[in-house]
């Protein structure tokens, strides 16, 4: 993503909008090219506090070109084990003997 030109403004928001895709669609990296004015010396900070972004580095020590490592997943809560079968529900035996329901 070449940001280089824009003022910072639209940088900032160009440059939310493209990590918050990365996210979205689970790439790891995002590559950014600010150039070596006013918004290369802000760049680090935009990286700090951006919540999809984890940390930048310099490509080949170009001051102006960047590596922003995105943010994983975290994996969703509550699902079902992978040792479940999926063809199986779940034992609904001590509940048919509870309720005495077996054989009606």
């Amino acid at each position: 993503m070449d940001l280089h030109g824009l003022d910072l403004q639209t940088g900032w928001n160009a440059y939310r909008k493209a990590t918050s895709e990365c996210y979205d669609k689970k790439r790891n990296n995002l590559k950014i090219i600010t150039g070596q004015g006013e918004m290369q010396k802000e760049f680090l900070q935009w990286v700090e506090n951006d919540p999809f972004a984890v940390d930048a580095k310099n490509i080949d020590n170009n001051k102006g070109a960047w590596t922003v490592t995105i943010k994983k997943h975290n994996k969703p809560k509550n699902t079902p084990s992978k040792k479940m079968d999926k063809d199986s529900g779940p034992d609904l035996q001590i509940l048919f003997t509870k309720f005495k329901k077996i054989g009606q």
